[in-house]
């Protein structure tokens, strides 16, 4: 592997997921230095259970991960023969990562990769990595990495759709929690979206609750393309607690569409997409508390959800072509989200756009 300049990594890895999202990265992630000169960079083994696995390289770096493209599989079996996967050209790049990973097809594989790293940067790249899972060619036009140590107000506003400052009240009327920029921050490399237990008076309605909300609208709004953040949410048990939300919104709701990324619905993550026509959508099987990617591709006439990295549904009805601004809430809803769950902190890695 190399990079376009000497930079120093908090560590290097290579990653994979199960086709059911559950995650058996390699061992032998470290710190380490790369640079314009050639280094080999070998993974540790270890032993899958028979399944189909995606995998690439990733790497941290100012306390957030970075994956890098392309995204390959293999298959593991009982007593599989190994088949080589084949070596992808990578394009050298002076401002994205890219990589090359190629584990041999075993119950054992050991990865190899043949990236070319530089410093990621928030500015709009031709060539930045690419959404997890979701194919095509791809040019990045948004990325907030936070990693800085406030929210960036040239992307975002920290309330729903009120003046710099306001506690607003909730989107649903069925939230039980106003939105407070106090509840909004950015430390260690994340967005932090936090729920709290306290009484809030807004518009002449008192709300049990306060939490965090971000959106963009003003500042970036986008017709098409791959949406895609990397979100912890906070679990009660098996479930999503509260009603944490990764999703876009026109200025004309429903005529305009909405587009639900993920949304935190009776303590599963759920997808939908809302426009005159209706509400269609589902609810992804499996656990998804903690960490994990959430995705969707919008194009003319349908949206498909990928959750990290694998294609969880696909809406092709009410699908329209006005204008969408990005929103992340962690909204408190006994109707509608999962158990209520105060303190909560709904974490965010990166939020990222791109388009052909």
């Amino acid at each position: 592997m190399h990079a376009t300049k000497t930079i120093k990594l908090q560590a290097l890895a290579v990653t994979a997921r199960s086709a059911d999202g559950n995650i058996y990265d390699f061992p032998g992630a470290a710190a380490t230095t790369v640079g314009t000169w050639p280094t080999t960079y070998t993974s540790g083994s270890r032993t899958f259970p028979a399944g189909t696995y995606t995998y690439f390289v990733s790497y941290k770096l100012h306390n957030s991960w970075h994956n890098l493209s392309p995204v390959n599989s293999f298959t593991s079996g009982a007593n599989p023969t190994p088949t080589p996967t084949p070596t992808p050209t990578p394009t050298a790049t002076t401002s994205a990562p890219t990589s090359t990973p190629a584990p041999t097809s075993t119950s054992t594989p050991t990865a190899t990769s043949t990236p070319t790293v530089s410093e990621p940067s928030s500015a709009p790249s031709t060539t930045a990595v690419a959404p997890l899972g979701i194919p095509g060619t791809w040019r990045n036009v948004f990325s907030d990495e936070f990693d800085g140590t406030g929210l960036d107000g040239s992307k975002w506003n920290p309330n729903w759709l009120g003046c710099s400052g306001c506690i607003t009240p909730p989107v649903n009327s069925s939230e039980e929690a106003a939105y407070s920029p106090s509840q909004v921050g950015v430390s260690g490399g994340y967005l932090h979206l936090k729920a709290i237990q306290q009484s809030t008076t807004v518009g002449g309605k008192t709300y049990p609750y306060v939490s965090g909300l971000v959106e963009s609208d003003g500042k970036a709004q986008f017709t098409y393309g791959a949406f895609e953040a990397r979100i912890y949410t906070p679990a009660s048990g098996t479930q999503i607690a509260n009603w944490p939300a990764f999703w876009t919104d026109g200025q004309n709701w429903p005529d305009d569409g909405e587009m639900d990324v993920m949304e935190g619905l009776s303590g599963s993550a759920c997808y939908h997409f809302h426009s005159a026509a209706g509400g269609p959508g589902g609810c992804a099987p499996g656990t998804y508390t903690g960490w994990h990617t959430y995705g969707a591709e919008w194009k003319q006439g349908a949206v498909t959800y990928y959750y990290d990295g694998k294609q969880v549904g696909q809406i092709t009805s009410g699908i329209t072509s006005a204008p969408m601004y990005l929103i992340l809430n962690n909204a408190v809803s006994s109707t509608n989200g999962g158990p209520t769950q105060v303190p909560a902190d709904m974490m965010v890695d990166y939020v990222r756009v791109w388009q052909h």
